[in-house]
């Protein structure tokens, strides 16, 4: 079976995980839940096998991309609501999404040139008025693709569809009706050649609540939780968010509150983090480097997330975890280790785990040395694929 990516995404998480972790349909349908589900690969991979899943995310356009993924959709009826909304954005121009806030708008004059942002007001006004959930949210999927590029489309900036955008040009020529237009073919293209055998529910959320999931309900959960240091997606994914009515504030609040962004905790950490922390520390190069009240956050961050899963999955249940290596201020960071130990924390026991070697063009973290050659550069290749029994 193959998996097909509907927009771009800086750390998808590899179809072959997931294809290795969740069985075909059997006797049995199954639950399968990804509380960090990214552009939904692992849900992607659940329901074409037959099964049920569930998803949640704190970045409000993985969760877009996610829903969009393991939603059925007539390409007909897609085809027709683009072309209404192209000729609805060529006679109108419509009004902006974040409405008079002042912060936003300056944040959009920055990173769009006035013809372009004068046709995105025009498309996403457009796209609104669509009725159809499903149809609505496919448009605004494909407006997206056209921001979150690695070169300059719609936006100025280069590296955004990395999580590191930075503006590269001026002013631009770029025809964003034209562009949405050929988005639209091409995702409807991908959206046909899915299977889509079970029912997937995906919400926003935080994977240290996981609200949308009952207690001891789900048999298998695949994920890739977020670590030290890792890509902050929403730094890049906000070029698209504003114009679906996020304002800059709202996706601050949401940056600095993610697992593994960089602020500390200002209370006092219980005993498992600061084990946590010791591990951490007795493992770096320049333990004197690291920012404990950052680790000690990211640590019981962790032990909650851990907890959530012991939460909700059935005894007996499986869950795999794929979590890659990173640096913080030079010191190699086991994040292995560390989600090992939150999740015995929280009652489950080890099972297994293997490396695998992350292909080149998939490579989403920056290996901070000059010596391609060196014991770090290449554990920055890999990752680690930790499999934990409930």
């Amino acid at each position: 079976m193959a998996t097909r990516t509907l927009h771009p995404f800086p750390a998808r998480m590899a179809p072959e995980v997931a294809l290795d972790a969740i069985p075909e349909v059997g006797d049995t349908q199954l639950t399968i839940i990804d509380p960090m589900c990214g552009s939904g690969t692992v849900l992607g991979v659940a329901v074409a096998r037959g099964h049920n899943a569930v998803g949640e995310d704190i970045d409000p356009l993985a969760v877009m991309m996610s829903t969009l993924a393991v939603s059925p959709i007539n390409a007909s009826a897609l085809e027709a609501a683009a072309h209404k909304v192209v000729q609805q954005a060529r006679r109108s121009e419509g009004v902006p999404a974040w409405g008079d806030d002042a912060e936003t708008n300056r944040f959009v004059d920055f990173w769009f040139g006035q013809i372009q942002k004068r046709q995105l007001i025009a498309l996403t006004h457009a796209i609104s008025q669509i009725e159809d959930d499903v149809e609505r949210l496919a448009l605004r999927v494909a407006l997206s693709r056209i921001i979150v590029t690695k070169s300059p489309k719609a936006s100025l900036a280069a590296d955004t569809s990395h999580s590191r955008p930075h503006r590269v040009k001026e002013t631009s020529d770029y025809d964003v009706i034209a562009g949405f237009a050929q988005s639209v073919t091409e995702l409807t293209r991908t959206l046909v050649r899915r299977q889509i055998r079970g029912v997937a529910q995906v919400a926003l959320g935080d994977a240290r609540v996981l609200s949308s999931v009952d207690d001891a309900s789900a048999d298998i959960a695949v994920t890739s939780p977020p670590y030290l240091n890792a890509l902050d997606y929403l730094r890049g994914h906000r070029l698209a968010l504003v114009w679906f009515g996020y304002r800059i504030a709202e996706l601050r609040t949401r940056r600095a509150d993610s697992i593994g962004a960089e602020r500390g905790r200002s209370d006092d950490a219980p005993a498992v983090v600061m084990e946590m922390v010791d591990v951490i520390k007795r493992s770096a190069a320049n333990p004197d480097a690291l920012r404990i009240p950052m680790l000690e956050r990211f640590a019981l961050d962790c032990v909650g997330f851990a907890l959530q899963l012991r939460r909700t999955l059935k005894p007996g249940a499986t869950a795999v975890l794929v979590v890659g290596n990173s640096t913080l201020r030079g010191n190699y960071i086991q994040n292995d280790l560390i989600a090992r130990r939150a999740m015995e924390h929280a009652g489950f026991h080890y099972q297994s785990q293997k490396e695998r070697e992350i292909p080149p063009s998939q490579r989403y973290m920056a290996i901070n040395t000059s010596d391609k050659a060196s014991s770090m550069a290449k554990r920055m290749r890999t990752e680690v694929v930790l499999t934990m029994g409930r």
